[in-house]
C-alpha cells in the first residue's frame, strides 16, 4: 500500500467548485480503493492519499498536471501495511488538524519520498 501526502495552491477555486471536485474525487476514490484526507482553507490544498501502488501513485502524477494546482510540494510518498483512513473514501479535516497528521506520518516514515519503487507514469 502506498502512502502520499502532498500540498499545493489552488488559486481561483472557490468553495463551490471544491464541493464539486470533493463529489467527484469521493466517487472515484470509493472505485479504486484510495483512502484519505483533504483540506482546502480557500487558497491551499494539503491531501493525504493512501492505496494501491500503482494507482496511488498516478494519481498524484495527475494531481501534479492538473492546472488547478500549482506549487505541489510532495510531503512524503512511503509504503506502508495499512492505512490509517480504512472506512474513509476521502474525508474532509481542518488545515490544522491534516497538518498535525501529517507531522505524526513524517515522524513515522520520514518526510520525502522513501518509497521502494521511482514515481514513473506507468498509463495513460
Amino acid at each position: 500500500m502506498r502512502h502520499i501526502s502532498y500540498t499545493s495552491l489552488a488559486n481561483g477555486l472557490s468553495a463551490q467548485d471544491f464541493a464539486k471536485i470533493l463529489e467527484h474525487a469521493r466517487a472515484w476514490n470509493q472505485q479504486n480503493q484510495i483512502r484519505g484526507a483533504i483540506a482546502f482553507d480557500g487558497r491551499m490544498i494539503t491531501q493525504i492519499i493512501e492505496g494501491p501502488r500503482a494507482i496511488t501513485d498516478e494519481l498524484y502524477l495527475r494531481i501534479l498536471g492538473d492546472p488547478r494546482h500549482t506549487g505541489v510540494v510532495l510531503q512524503s510518498r512511503a509504503d506502508i501495511a495499512q492505512s490509517q483512513f480504512d472506512g474513509f473514501g476521502l474525508t474532509r479535516m481542518t488545515p490544522s488538524d491534516l497538518y498535525m497528521i501529517s507531522l505524526s506520518i513524517v515522524e513515522k516514515y520520514g518526510s520525502g519520498d522513501s518509497a521502494a519503487e521511482p514515481l514513473v507514469r506507468r498509463f495513460d
